[in-house]
């Protein structure tokens, strides 16, 4: 099958992460949009948006303009509370053609995606080693990470893969395609669940995690709890993977933020539903214990921050 290329994006989520990579397709040449609606997209549209000082020159489309067009990729970056709205929002954009990503956290966005649309037309993704924050309509960021892209049993195609990872490269990100997505996926859930939660209750950045101490003792006792539920999943999360998640966090700034303590710092919801309280259920349904999720969900339950 010939790939089509991709000549038009669409983003929906302007926070850092959406931004980020809009501004990336920008430059790269690519026809960029950004979906909103209601308060949002006038919001956009009067204050508009700058990435690292620059103004983003993306159009800002909502679903009720009289002539939606239907974009080669959609990239899906909202935070998990707010997909089922996108979703909507972005949905007469999207048509046969078009091929989904999500950078969403967790193992749950790409099947809500499916259910909406067509598993053939949503890749497995996950993003890694992003630095990014948003202050208003300042979005900043150290480094923008890879995107680790692939397909499983149930989504994405050859051809469509291949295409996004055109795109990818005309817009100058960095991008893999690991042999095995559903691993990788398990290995990004076990490197946020237990550094963003962490980073999140000990109000810490980065670099408190790359050495012995509290910090880090919490984050690995949560790296094991995943392991722990993984393993009753059918998924082998080795000694290797470990090693792994400490190359990448030696890698990123010391002084960077997790998204979770960014939403904590800025007093809004976070993202435990995704991390603690999956792992939650997962050990209930296995009988495998996870005292230390317990204490995250207890702690970050209902989008109130810790106390200082």
């Amino acid at each position: 099958m010939t790939t089509h290329q991709i000549e038009s994006v669409a983003v929906v989520g302007a926070g850092a992460l959406g931004g980020m990579y809009a501004a990336h397709f920008v430059e790269g040449g690519l026809r960029t949009s950004l979906v909103a609606s209601g308060e949002r997209a006038a919001r956009l549209r009067d204050q508009g948006v700058r990435v690292n000082g620059r103004p983003l020159t993306a159009a800002v489309v909502t679903p009720l303009d009289d002539d939606p067009h239907a974009v080669d990729l959609v990239l899906v970056a909202v935070k998990h509370h707010q997909l089922r709205d996108a979703l909507e929002d972005v949905a007469p954009f999207v048509g046969p053609r078009t091929t989904l990503v999500s950078v969403l956290n967790g193992l749950e966005s790409e099947h809500a995606l499916a259910e909406r649309f067509a598993p053939e037309q949503v890749l497995a993704c996950i993003a890694l080693g992003m630095a990014a924050g948003r202050e208003g309509a300042e979005i900043t960021y150290l480094s923008p990470g890879r995107l680790s892209l692939g397909t499983t049993d149930e989504l994405g195609t050859a051809d469509r893969l291949e295409a996004v990872q055109g795109a990818l490269t005309t817009a100058g990100l960095a991008w893999e395609a690991p042999a095995d997505m559903a691993h990788e996926m398990w290995w990004k859930f076990m490197v946020n669940t237990a550094i963003n939660q962490s980073s999140a209750v000990l109000r810490a950045p980065y670099a408190d995690f790359t050495h012995d101490g509290p910090a880090r003792s919490l984050m690995l006792a949560l790296v094991d709890e995943v392991v722990a539920v993984a393993a009753a999943e059918g998924i082998t999360l080795d000694e290797h993977d470990r090693e792994r998640w400490d190359e990448v966090l030696a890698s990123l700034p010391g002084e960077g933020h997790t998204s979770m303590l960014q939403d904590v710092l800025a007093g809004r919801p976070t993202e435990v539903a995704l991390f603690a309280d999956h792992v939650l259920a997962l050990g209930a349904r296995h009988g495998v214990e996870t005292p230390y999720n317990q204490s995250m969900s207890w702690i970050l339950t209902g989008g109130r921050s810790p106390r200082p």
